[in-house]
């Protein structure tokens, strides 16, 4: 009784009122948002279901500025044209204003989560209509509420094929095939005219990709240039890089396109911060040791640029929670305790100094393939190699994943992959939007910033089509594919191309699948060891496959 006593008197000093053992020594912990006063903004994002527990706690403790995690996406808002839903919402903001929160609205367009009524089988003109209305009176309704605002998010392609033209750039989604490049000033435009004050953001994920970063940099430099004055400023105010990241991200790699984006002159907001590292929702100490090193790094290079930035927002409270709960990307755990990672935000520094060269940060996976030819429609006779895991996402999004197993004689290697969770879609133009899988070898192991003349990028799609990086890896190449329901089947006949293989040889291996959506866009990428996105180009984060026979 004591104890509840001192408890609830020391809740009345800090935050008024009587909390639990667990919130009174949160109440203790330095508070992030205090760190940052004299940087940027903390931000992380809220839901109805974390509204009144220790989550709201932690929320205000360490944040200034919130962001609904779903209740404002075009779906919540208007499932069914013109009837607007806004209670949640509203429930959402309002308490946050109440608790001294700032809040950021997310998002008014999006190829996700919006009702195919907007812009499938419409018109041109039905199509504008439909996002403008929708804009305006989502923007309207929360005028004085909202100070910021994702107007459009993730349109633009991965590794785009022409990153000099933001147009080819775009994503296939429903609104570029119904209104054309233009929807994206339409918008922008529609959310100016309704609040005026309130910032516009331009949203998306992987932009540490140098060339993905560049599209959206043109993309935005060409709106900006024809609308100089919109309102008294430039239409795009700033650009959200989400932070979706693990601990194999380079840090460079984010501040070159921190820096690209600040020479445009608009403010920059890293908008949905994450750190995969762990598996099974479960972290060893090295791997909390490693999440943090990033959070740390990361932290420093967002401080050095912190006059152009205007919020880090985290994309999850705890691991739990989290959309990516299996790898543990959040800085409190399941039990809402602080990890490395939220000390190592704190003072990254101390972090640095502490915890660096402690830990080997690059995992690498390892698994065998066994000695033997296969008919390629036969999948019953790679029933003696292992199932390799292919359930590592790269992207927002959580779709399509399976299992590969591995097979290889002297002169080539045999790939099976079994996929799960499919759309089967290869409507659109660029290959790697289609439901597909991906081999990645490195023959040599050399485990190379860049490709030598070894390695080799094999995609195949569900309906057996397949592209090649680079193209001469197409010679003798052979692959067989079949469907069922939302399930399909690969296999892949691939020659070596500088070596004879032979017992106990290591190659460098991964396997990928990539997940479309039923509108016809990658939505997900799963793989089984390289967490960089970059096995397109660079070999240094692939998986290790050892040769056997039985």
């Amino acid at each position: 009784m004591l104890k509840k006593i001192v408890l609830c008197l020391l809740a009345a000093l800090l935050i008024g009122g009587c909390v639990s053992e667990k919130e009174a020594v949160m109440s203790k912990t330095q508070s992030l948002k205090d760190a940052y006063a004299d940087y940027f903004l903390i931000g992380n994002i809220v839901s109805g279901v974390n509204m009144d527990d220790v989550h709201y706690t932690i929320l205000t403790s360490h944040h200034n500025i919130a962001t609904a995690e779903n209740a404002m996406k075009p779906q919540y808002l208007q499932g069914t044209k013109g009837v607007f839903t806004f209670d949640e919402a509203d429930a959402i903001v309002n308490k946050a204003l109440s608790q001294g929160l700032k809040f950021h609205g997310h998002t008014l367009a999006w190829h996700q989560q919006s009702p195919a009524w907007m812009n499938e089988g419409v018109s041109r003109d039905e199509a504008v209509a439909n996002l403008t209305i929708h804009a305006k009176t989502v923007v309207e309704h929360f005028k004085g509420k909202v100070v910021s605002w994702d107007v459009l998010n993730e349109a633009v392609v991965d590794n785009p094929p022409n990153a000099e033209d933001w147009k080819v750039s775009l994503r296939q989604s429903p609104w570029l095939t119904a209104i054309g490049a233009d929807y994206v000033e339409i918008v922008f435009k529609a959310a100016r005219e309704a609040d005026p004050a309130v910032k516009l953001y331009y949203n998306d994920y992987n932009l540490d990709n140098s060339n993905k970063a560049t599209a959206v940099y043109n993309m935005v430099k060409d709106i900006n240039e024809r609308n100089p004055d919109v309102n008294g400023r430039p239409l795009i105010d700033g650009i959200g890089m989400q932070g979706h990241y693990n601990a194999h991200t380079n840090p460079g790699s984010v501040e070159d396109s921190l820096q690209r984006f600040i020479s445009l002159g608009v403010e920059v907001s890293i908008t949905e911060l994450d750190v995969q590292c762990g598996e099974g929702g479960k972290q060893t100490d090295a791997q909390m040791t490693a999440q943090g090193l990033t959070y740390a790094a990361l932290f420093n290079v967002f401080k050095k640029y912190a006059e152009h930035i205007g919020r880090v927002t985290m994309w999850g409270i705890d691991d739990s929670s989290s959309w990516r709960k299996e790898a543990c990307p959040t800085m409190f755990n399941d039990a809402l305790n602080p990890k490395p990672a939220f000390f190592a935000a704190l003072d990254p520094d101390k972090f640095i100094a502490e915890n660096s060269g402690s830990v080997e940060t690059k995992e690498v996976k390892q698994s065998v393939a066994v000695y033997g030819t296969p008919d390629l429609a036969d999948t019953a006779a790679w029933s003696q190699a292992p199932a390799i895991p292919i359930d590592r996402y790269l992207m927002a999004w959580q779709g399509a994943s399976g299992t590969a197993k591995v097979l290889w004689d002297e002169n080539s290697l045999y790939v099976l992959v079994n996929v799960n969770n499919a759309e089967m879609n290869k409507a659109n133009q660029n290959a790697h939007e289609h439901d597909s899988v991906e081999i990645f070898i490195d023959e040599n192991n050399g485990k190379t910033p860049y490709y030598e003349k070894d390695d080799a990028q094999y995609r195949v799609n569900f309906d057996n089509e397949a592209t090649f990086n680079p193209a001469s890896a197409a010679e003798g190449f052979e692959s067989w594919a079949s469907v069922s329901g939302r399930t399909y089947t690969v296999s892949l006949k691939i020659p070596f191309r500088t070596i004879t293989a032979k017992e106990g040889d290591v190659i460098g291996f991964d396997a990928q699948i990539n997940g479309a959506s039923a509108q016809g866009a990658r939505q997900s990428v799963a793989i089984w060891n390289d967490l960089s996105g970059a096995s397109y180009q660079d070999t240094s984060g692939l998986g290790v496959l050892k040769l056997m026979k039985p």
